[in-house]
């Protein structure tokens, strides 16, 4: 399954999936409808969704986690 870390802008999906790539992690910047997050996110980074934790970890090490995890 397919999970996404929604995102307040192209430069920050950019930036974690960089992150999330150099750490090994699967991932792709992916469009969202603005209606689908709490914050109106339009972009994200797509993953496994068995990497969650390690995903939000990362993410937050590097101050990415803004927004949601989506298919959770």
């Amino acid at each position: 399954m397919i999970c996404i870390s929604a995102k307040k802008s192209m430069t920050h999906a950019v930036r974690a999936k960089r992150v999330l790539a150099a750490a090994g992690i699967p991932c792709e910047i992916v469009n969202l409808d603005g209606n689908v997050t709490k914050k109106g996110c339009a972009f994200g980074v797509s993953f496994p969704c068995g990497m969650t934790e390690k995903v939000q970890s990362i993410l937050h090490r590097y101050d990415l986690d803004y927004g949601e995890i989506i298919g959770k």
